[in-house]
């Protein structure tokens, strides 16, 4: 499968490891996740800063990767 979570041959994302292929709610190309986690990032960008920082703080060891 093109999924962006498949790394050695298992899922990375599913506990079990196998790849429910297009059946499976978390299957997304390379190319869609990179457009998902972009949009995460444009949304995170236009909270307001206290807003950022907090999250920052809380999720990413106060490093704002967006």
């Amino acid at each position: 499968m093109d999924c962006f979570a498949m790394k050695d041959g298992k899922c990375s994302v599913m506990k079990c490891g196998k790849c429910g292929g297009g059946t499976c709610h978390f299957h997304k190309t390379r190319e869609e996740q990179a457009q998902s986690l972009e949009k995460v990032s444009e949304r995170l960008r236009s909270l307001p800063e206290y807003q950022q920082e907090a999250i920052a703080d809380k999720y990413y060891g106060g490093v704002r990767k967006w």
